[in-house]
């Protein structure tokens, strides 16, 4: 009975040796074959890429010696002649951009692009995302429009830059209904709209603040301030008089302010019961403000925040007008000891940085 569950054993531990040695020449072999593959593909793109790029560059400087039959592509290389097209796309305007969009037709390379978007690839899809975008494809606009929410940020990027250069006009109001999402950065989104024609973008931007929430018109003015900083001046006033209780939003409003016509809806913030709305406003009326805001300013001297007294001080100093036979008549006419004393600290620091300068 020994011997026969010893030979078992014996048995046992034979084929998992066995099974062992089998699964790694099998992972051996499958790491070569991988190797092998991989060598195969760089060497495959390195001949595509010494045949091609003296074709591209020569359909953009030398178009008349581009009349002949162009050399026949597998389908990997294929993919390798669409990632040099897109490279050197991207590089070119005019009518260079122009001649390459011409051999992207002599390529048929839309019908395949539309393939790719569809695909299971997320690099081929990715990739017929930014081509369709560049040969500014009007029939693909439908196809791209799930792409611009798509969850993934580089996808959904991509894809609004692909709206934005096929039809402007019908992109735009797609891109700023995602204005709200958090992985899109305003200097992102300003990014794409630089190029824009000015009118259109402040339209748009105009009609899509009039449905904003808070959050939505935050990013809206940040936008707008990005490119074009008086154009967010309507935006700031509709912050102050629709969403006079958001904190976050009245503090970027304020900040962004770059209009003195604001001064009026600006000024009764005064004893907002956010401390960061009043720290702000005394930072805006240093920017915008004139003499006149000195009572303003003064009382804010006596803030409970100790950061809006400083600011406020910082403020009242920068006053067009002001010199130090003013100042010191503040001084002497000042009751609250908190306010004599961050004036009289502001006053030093700027001295010293006065001195430091000379």
């Amino acid at each position: 009975m020994s011997d026969t569950h010893s030979d078992v054993i014996v048995q046992l531990v034979w084929y998992s040796s066995a099974v062992l040695l089998l699964m790694t020449l099998m992972l051996l072999l499958l790491t070569l074959f991988m190797h092998y593959e991989r060598r195969q593909r760089e060497k495959s793109r390195q001949q595509a890429t010494e045949q091609w790029t003296p074709i591209l560059f020569s359909w953009i400087y030398s178009p008349e010696q581009t009349t002949g039959p162009l050399p026949q592509l597998n389908a990997e290389g294929f993919g390798f002649v669409v990632q040099l097209w897109l490279q050197l796309e991207q590089t070119v305007r005019g009518s260079a951009s122009t001649r390459l969009a011409e051999l992207a037709q002599r390529l048929d390379l839309i019908p395949v692009m539309k393939q790719w978007l569809h695909g299971y690839s997320t690099d081929k899809k990715l990739t017929a995302i930014m081509a369709l975008g560049i040969v500014q494809e009007k029939s693909a606009f439908a196809e791209l429009l799930p792409h611009v929410l798509d969850k993934r940020t580089i996808f959904s990027l991509v894809a609004a830059r692909a709206l934005l250069s096929i039809d402007a006009k019908l992109g735009l109001p797609v891109i700023l209904s995602q204005i709200y999402r958090d992985d899109w950065s305003v200097s992102r989104v300003a990014g794409l709209l630089v190029r824009l024609p000015h009118d259109l973008m402040v339209r748009s931007v105009t009609e899509c603040a009039e449905k904003a929430t808070a959050k939505e018109l935050r990013r809206l003015i940040k936008l707008m301030h990005i490119l074009s900083p008086i154009d967010s001046q309507p935006l700031i006033q509709q912050a102050l008089t629709q969403y006079p209780d958001e904190m976050e939003l009245l503090t970027t409003a304020f900040a962004s302010a770059v209009s003195p016509d604001l001064l009026p809806l600006l000024r009764q913030q005064v004893e907002h019961p956010q401390w960061e709305v009043r720290v702000q406003l005394a930072k805006a009326l240093a920017r915008l403000g004139d003499s006149s805001d000195a009572p303003l300013l003064l009382n804010m001297l006596s803030d409970p925040n100790w950061w809006v007294r400083y600011r406020a001080a910082q403020s009242l100093i920068s006053l067009p007008g002001v010199d130090e036979a003013q100042l010191q008549l503040w001084q002497q006419q000042l009751t609250d000891p908190f306010a004599l004393a961050i004036l009289l600290q502001v006053k030093e620091e700027q001295q010293r940085q006065h001195q430091g300068r000379t």
